[in-house]
């Protein structure tokens, strides 16, 4: 695994950089490059979307909390379930909606550190969102929001809270 945000081993045992150290100045970090690839998620590997979702929900972890983020989530998982009963549907609205949901949670965050990871993840998941807004297919969708669960899941894995 890349670079590692937390004391805690990463699945697979190792610690790569250590903790406490830091990545050189010109040095970008996993997380930099989930962002810098994110708007070509769709032609991310199912391997590269699992490494990706570790690397940011491991990131996430130290500042942020689920709730915090709550109301994107629940908006994506009623995309998810309205097009699983209805196979098609118009989301659209949805998928605005939360965009600035996402900015609006990063505008009000009011601590530094929870405002950097808030704005890290929107930094990865709103270019998504741009891409899914125009090619908006149901498949396109489901990929954006098995990363979103998976980035959740390694979240609550690396010790986040609620």
């Amino acid at each position: 695994m890349g670079f590692n945000y937390s004391r805690e081993r990463t699945p697979h045992g190792q610690r790569p950089g250590g903790f406490g150290s830091r990545p050189q100045r010109n040095e970008s970090t996993p997380v930099d490059k989930i962002k810098a690839t994110s708007k070509d998620f769709l032609k991310w590997t199912p391997q590269e979307r699992l490494q990706n979702a570790m690397e940011l929900g491991c990131y996430l972890s130290q500042n942020l909390k689920t709730n915090q983020i709550r109301r994107v989530l629940e908006t994506a998982r009623r995309v998810h379930l309205s097009l699983k009963r209805e196979g098609r549907g118009e989301f659209i609205d949805d998928v605005v909606k939360m965009r600035y949901l996402l900015a609006y949670a990063v505008g009000k965050e009011t601590n530094r550190y929870k405002k950097d990871a808030l704005k890290t993840l929107y930094d990865v998941l709103d270019p998504m969102l741009e891409v899914i807004m125009n090619n908006p297919t149901p498949e396109n969708f489901e990929v954006f929001y098995d990363f979103l669960q998976a980035v959740v899941a390694y979240h609550k894995f690396y010790g986040g809270g609620d």
